[in-house]
């Protein structure tokens, strides 16, 4: 019997799946701990009032902010929503429910509507006549 082929290095097959895959997790390092100068200097220039999950890419990024936000999609792929008490999660601008749920062009729709504001929070269903 032969022996398999070695990979040589360190055992990686695939360096920018690799690198994808730590640049997403340092988002999701940054989201969970914002206490880090890291941080405080990206949202001061990249997402001053969101968090961010909700960046924008900017105006003339550095390189560094270019990867993370190239990356912030995959960790977006794999994010499910935990709807606790419904504060957090907008409406029609997150993807909460599974298939994208997209209000028709025609409809004129409040962005800014939070999951909170369509549970009775007394008894914890739907407010079916909001739903309607």
């Amino acid at each position: 019997m032969s022996k398999p082929k070695s990979q040589g290095g360190l055992g990686f097959r695939d360096l920018k799946v690799f690198n994808q895959a730590l640049l997403a997790k340092q988002v999701w390092r940054l989201y969970n701990n914002p206490n880090p100068l890291l941080y405080a200097i990206l949202k001061a220039w990249y997402f001053k009032h969101s968090s961010i999950l909700e960046a924008y890419h900017g105006y003339d990024p550095s390189y560094s902010w270019r990867s993370l936000w190239g990356e912030k999609s995959l960790l977006l792929e794999g994010l499910n929503w935990r709807i606790g008490n419904g504060k957090d999660i907008r409406v029609w601008l997150d993807s909460w429910i599974l298939g994208n749920v997209i209000p028709p062009h025609t409809t004129i729709f409040y962005p800014e509507l939070r999951v909170a504001d369509i549970i009775d929070q007394h008894c914890g269903y739907w407010k079916v006549d909001m739903l309607r």
